[in-house]
Parts: C-alpha cells; structure tokens; sequence
C-alpha cells in the first residue's frame, strides 16, 4: 500500500487554490472596468464560466489593458482545463503589470499542471517575492520542489528539504492548510517515518473531512503501524465519501489482510 501522491493545487481543489487578486498597482482604472471584474470573480466563485467569461470580457472593453481582467480570463480557462489558453492570459496581464504577485502564481500553477516544474518554480518564487504570504504559491512552489525531485538524476534529499520548509512556511501564515498537512504527511510516509505521516493525515482528514486523499493516506499509515481494525474504518470513510476511489479499495483489502 502507497499513499496518493500530491497533486497540483487545481487538480485538488478546483479554482479555490488558484489565487483571486488583489489590485496590481494600477491607478485610474475605469469603474465600470472595476465593477465588471468584481463580477467576474464573483461568477467564476460561482463557477458560472460563461457569465464569469462575458464579465471580465466587459471589463476588458472599457480598459483592454486591466491586468486583473486578463487573470481573469486565464482563470476561467484554466478552469476549463485549457492550459494554453490561460498561460497566454496570465503571461500579458503580467506583461502589463510585472509586480502582480497572483499573476504569478496563477502562472506558475499552470505551468506546473503542464509538467514544467523548473518554469513552475520560476514564477511561485517571483510571486512569494512580492507576497510571502501567498499561500498558493507557497503551496505550488512546494510541489513544483516535489515533482523535481522525482526526476531521474535529481538530488531528491535536497529538493524534498527545501519543500518541507515551504511547507512548513505555508503552515505559518495558514496553519488550517489540510493540502500543507497531507503533503508533509505524504513525505513522511516515503521517508518511513509513518507515526508522523499517520499524524499529519488525521490532521489533514479533520480539516478536509471530504478528502479521499488525506482518508486514504490515514489507511495506509496507520496500516504500517499495525493498527489494522482503525484503517479499515479509514479506508471505509474514504470509500464511503468517494465510491470510485480504486487507491481506498484496494488499500482496504490489504487493511483487512493486516488484521488477519
């Protein structure tokens, strides 16, 4: 039995991890360019992508160069899964406005999602730069330092240590993150260390109770602890939150086994 491996932050959460901005430092922005944008956002929160697409579309003919209205679209994109598609919109909203720190890290989610981890980190370090406290990037920037080290060749003791510690920074400015929890947890289970892993999961499954991941993570671990009857009831969880979870049944059968 293995744990699920961590996933980019909009395959495990949608758009709630791609982050929404704050203004990008622009003055004498049109209102009627300001009021559609609110309106996008509050579309897209809704995921109502064609009203959110049409919103920020409106915003754009009033100020065709509102940094904040092209993320925007890219989020309404990315949200359709078209990747392309969001990074031409993420790269000109950052074009016209270089310190827009959500650009950036909306960039680099999606260039993680495609598979390039290197330009990924590029963009998450350059939005931590100008927020520290951004904690999908942080989050991002942690993965992206995660899948390197899964590369061939790759100093893996290195890459992991420094996504532990932005990991650990991402629980310093939201200590309620149950993706920072599952994710260290998740290190810790590779490392063997699975009384840790088994802690971090249950604390990523009280915070996301809905969570297969962190559910099956908490299998898995407290398997390897010998604690047999408790993951079976965690992969029962899992499975009865997310009947198609493959990873929860068959990780429940060897659960079963354990407890003879």
């Amino acid at each position: 039995m293995s744990p699920s491996r961590p996933q980019s932050a909009h395959a495990a959460l949608a758009v709630l991890l791609l982050t929404l901005p704050a203004c990008a430092g622009r003055s004498a922005v049109h209102p009627r360019a300001a009021e559609q944008v609110r309106r996008g956002y509050a579309h897209l929160e809704a995921r109502e992508l064609e009203r959110a697409e049409v919103a920020f579309e409106h915003a754009l003919a009033f100020d065709p160069d509102f940094p904040e209205a092209l993320n925007g679209l890219g989020l309404v994109a990315r949200t359709r899964e078209d990747l392309a598609g969001a990074r031409r919109r993420f790269e000109r909203a950052l074009r016209l406005a270089p310190a827009f720190a959500e650009g950036h890290a909306n960039l680099g989610e999606a260039l993680l999602s495609a598979g390039h981890a290197r330009d990924a980190e590029a963009e998450l370090r350059a939005a931590l730069r100008i927020d520290p406290d951004l904690g999908a990037a942080r989050q991002n920037l942690a993965r992206a330092l995660l899948l390197r080290g899964a590369e061939p060749g790759a100093d893996r003791a290195g890459l992991w240590a420094q996504a532990r510690r932005e990991y650990l920074h991402l629980l310093e400015a939201a200590p309620a993150s149950p993706a920072a929890h599952h994710d260290l947890a998740y290190m810790d289970y590779v490392e063997g260390r699975y009384a840790r892993a088994e802690a971090g999961y249950r604390r990523a499954a009280e915070l996301a109770p809905s969570s297969p991941e962190a559910l099956h993570g908490l299998c898995v671990s407290l398997a390897r602890l010998g604690r047999c009857g408790e993951a079976v009831a965690a992969c029962e969880r899992c499975l009865s939150i997310a009947p198609g979870a493959d990873a929860c049944r068959v990780s429940l059968r060897g659960a079963r086994a354990c407890g003879g």
